[in-house]
């Protein structure tokens, strides 16, 4: 990181600012919330004013190229410049690159579980360095990543691609590695989701997951990431919304102080920042409004309550909390998130160029997915792609693009439609790529064997966190990629994956 916590100028810095910032500002510090965009690509008049009010962190913008968000983010700091705060940090969903937040540009790096099959700490911590460094160049200080929990449930319907889905030991080691990239490279880390989302079987964006879980299961097999993470350094953790009533946790442990100043200050030893989980999923928002979760969030220990309300919303939340929170209690918060800011340097000009982004080349790039069959397609040879899914789409083009003969059948995969595809080209052999869909991780199997019964596939490509062999005998090559999250955001990283194994001609090529 740019300063270390015992530089004495960063110290000053911090000191400055505890002294100067009103009971208003504190508040408003601990706050995250959705900025807007004005119809010239800056913040908009309420993120202006939210800005102007102290609020301390800005999820990320969407829909923008690197470069637009760069200059909107270099906007946030001249605002709040001039209204006498300290500089807003910039957040964002990295969990595969900036391109996750963004969608329109960003190097596209692998999800999770890509590096989980690699089993690659070297790997997870090159990846993290680089989704750092474009960050940073992006105007970006903080990522709410790595996610460290330990998946232990066969049907999960939250983390799939996202989570590493290794046992707890090489979780541990990879969400450290991955947590040193990030911040020897400028950018805070996050470990989420404490403490443990692996065994939920319900999604928290939908409604409460109450788990219950055994005290020797929570700490053979969720807690130890965690622990881990502390020890290399983690700069904040974020608590899910999920119940432990068996722990002794009945309401959701985003809003308990026995999960916040217990099991994670008293316990673990976390000295660094505590954020919940975005308290408008559904888990919370259905039984709290966005003032009273932000009040018993703060209540219970968390440093940033992530109400993730557009900034519009932010002012009355803040006058609301003003007459139920005492600000001086918020002291040590404070202080710390000022010192989350000198650790990435917001206390100096920040002079980071940006680069255009490239596709992610890395040599180990093939062992992010993991692959069934040594048969190979041949760029003098006819293909037809058949899936009605962005990762079909994406396999197609990239294909393409890097020369091989792909025609695209974009019709949802179904028995009985892959004898007809071959019977409408019957110079070509058809490559099936199953999306993201409506059946569990578990259940793929079957719609897969069911779709390909009958017919020998040159390939075939399963969005899926499975081993390939969990498939079967399908076809000449079976792909199982991470490369498409319930979002359907597809991560070029893993269809280059991919087609390295497919084709390796082609790989040489565009290495």
């Amino acid at each position: 990181m740019p300063a270390p916590l015992s530089d004495p100028a960063a110290d000053r810095w911090v000191d400055d600012w505890l002294g100067r910032l009103t009971p208003a500002q504190q508040i408003a510090q601990s706050l995250l919330v959705l900025p807007g965009v004005g119809p010239d690509g800056l913040p908009d008049a309420a993120t202006r004013r939210a800005l102007e009010l102290g609020v301390g962190t800005l999820h990320s913008v969407t829909g923008m190229t690197a470069s637009a968000a760069r200059r909107y983010h270099d906007a946030v700091v001249e605002i709040c410049a001039d209204a006498g705060v300290p500089p807003a940090l910039i957040s964002g969903n990295l969990e595969a690159g900036i391109m996750y937040s963004l969608r329109r540009s960003g190097t596209h790096f692998p999800y999770p579980r890509g590096i989980g099959i690699s089993g690659d700490s070297e790997l997870a911590y090159r990846v993290a360095a680089a989704t750092a460094l474009e960050a940073r160049a992006a105007g970006y200080h903080w990522t709410f990543s790595p996610c460290i929990d330990v998946v232990s449930v066969p049907d999960d319907p939250i983390l799939g691609v996202r989570a590493y889905g290794v046992p707890a030991r090489e979780t541990g080691l990879l969400g450290a590695a991955q947590i040193r990239g990030y911040q020897d490279n400028g950018v805070l880390a996050t470990a989420k989701h404490f403490p443990g989302h692996g065994d939920s079987s319900i999604d928290s964006h939908l409604d409460q997951p109450v788990i219950n879980r055994t005290q020797a299961d929570h700490d053979a097999t969720h807690l130890p990431p965690f622990a881990d993470a502390v020890a290399a350094g983690v700069a904040t953790i974020m608590v899910a919304h999920i119940a432990y009533p068996t722990l002794g946790v009945d309401t959701p442990a985003s809003l308990s102080p026995l999960v916040n100043r217990t099991w994670l200050r008293d316990h673990l030893g976390f000295t660094g920042l505590i954020i919940t989980d975005a308290l408008h999923m559904k888990a919370i928002a259905r039984h709290h409004t966005p003032t009273a979760a932000a009040h018993q969030a703060l209540a219970a220990g968390a440093d940033v309550a992530n109400i993730k309300t557009p900034a519009a919303a932010l002012e009355p939340i803040l006058n609301s909390l003003l007459t139920t929170l005492t600000p001086t209690s918020l002291t040590p918060t404070t202080r710390r998130l000022l010192q989350a800011r000198t650790a990435v340097g917001l206390h100096q000009p920040d002079p980071t160029p940006l680069d255009t982004p490239t596709p992610w080349q890395d040599p180990a790039r093939a062992k992010t997915v993991d692959v069934l069959g040594t048969a190979v397609l041949e760029p003098a040879e006819r293909y037809v792609v058949v899936g009605d899914s962005a990762l079909a789409r994406r396999i197609h083009a990239v294909g393409v693009e890097r020369g091989l003969r792909l025609e695209l059948v974009t019709e949802q995969l179904a028995e009985g439609l892959l004898e007809r595809v071959q019977a409408e080209h019957p110079a070509a052999r058809v490559i099936p790529v199953f999306g993201w869909g409506p059946t569990s991780a578990g259940q793929q199997w079957k719609e897969v064997a069911a779709v390909t019964a009958g017919v020998r596939c040159a390939a075939v490509v399963v969005n899926s966190t499975l081993a390939a062999e969990s498939f079967g005998d399908v076809g000449e090559r079976v792909v199982s990629v991470p490369a498409m999250d319930a979002f359907e955001i597809v991560t070029d990283a893993a269809v280059h994956a991919a087609l390295d194994v497919l084709c390796p001609k082609t790989a040489e090529e565009n290495a």
